[in-house]
């Protein structure tokens, strides 16, 4: 199976929102409520909010053939170079589609800058992958809906003098 990724366009909204309504609750259901989960698919994974992050941020979608199976959205916050979303199909994980994404957005940051990123506390699967990814805990966070965002970083190397 060849996995290619690539910036995603304006045809790719549809497959990356149903990416994101696929892979919400699937994901999200066995640690947060029905209501949190709904209310995150009506706020990130509409079509406005998708449009607003390939045209704003970037955002690369993973592909076998024509076949859309993944997406991350790289932007920046605090100044900082940040993963903002990163999910593969339900059908798809553990075949390593996620690893190709966060692989090319590495690249595209770069040895010189760190990375964040952030997930719901509970995601175990999530927390896991990031720190095969050289990921480590930064901080956490309330943002007031019931659930706890734990902040992750990974550091660029330190430069050789």
């Amino acid at each position: 199976m060849a996995i290619s990724v690539r910036r995603a366009d304006e045809a790719d909204i549809p497959a990356i929102q149903g990416i994101g309504l696929l892979t919400w609750p699937a994901t999200y259901l066995p640690f947060t409520s029905p209501g949190f989960v709904l209310a995150n698919l009506n706020s990130w994974w509409t079509e406005e909010a998708v449009r607003q992050t390939v045209e704003e941020d970037l955002t690369f979608v993973a592909c076998v053939g024509e076949k859309v199976l993944g997406t991350l959205t790289l932007g920046e916050f605090e100044g900082e170079a940040v993963i903002w979303k990163i999910y593969v199909l339900p059908e798809a994980q553990g075949k390593r589609i996620g690893l190709a994404l966060m692989n090319t957005a590495l690249q595209h940051v770069g040895d010189r800058h760190d990375v964040r990123l952030e997930f719901v506390k509970g995601n175990e699967h999530a927390q896991g992958f990031y720190e095969s990814a050289g990921f480590t805990f930064d901080f956490e966070e309330d943002p007031g809906d019931g659930s706890t965002t734990v902040w992750m970083r990974r550091k660029a190397p330190a430069p050789v003098s």
